[in-house]
């Protein structure tokens, strides 16, 4: 075998490994996003447990609300991709988003003037 024609077989075969890397890159997210869930959990005195990448939306609110730790903590929101708790004032309001800026945006949108106290993606 040439030099040439190693030269060429090694580039094609790196431009496969290339190719197969970047399009797992680009659908693992949306596959891992799709099958799982998380929740973020609220006691009005403003503790908090989250969790994320469960496999049901059951599992991840009962982790959160276990998290949380006290008696009256109650699911804020659930999400598959990302998900936000606005607070002000002892409020909280919760948000979710297909990436954490729109989970942000959204949470921020149920309580004007508020902040982001916590969050978490999957």
């Amino acid at each position: 075998m040439t030099t040439t024609n190693r030269r060429r077989r090694l580039a094609v075969a790196a431009a496969h490994v290339a190719a197969a890397a970047a399009l797992a890159i680009t659908l693992a997210p949306t596959a891992a996003a799709a099958d799982s869930y998380g929740a973020i959990a609220y006691s009005a005195n403003g503790s908090w447990g989250r969790s994320h990448a469960y496999p049901t939306k059951a599992a991840a609110e009962a982790t959160a609300v276990k998290s949380c730790a006290y008696p009256d903590c109650k699911v804020l929101t659930t999400f598959t991709a990302c998900g936000a708790v606005a607070a002000k004032d002892h409020e909280y309001k919760g948000g979710t988003g297909a990436d954490l800026s729109a989970a942000m945006k959204d949470a921020l949108s149920k309580l004007p003037g508020g902040y982001i106290d916590t969050w978490a993606c999957n």
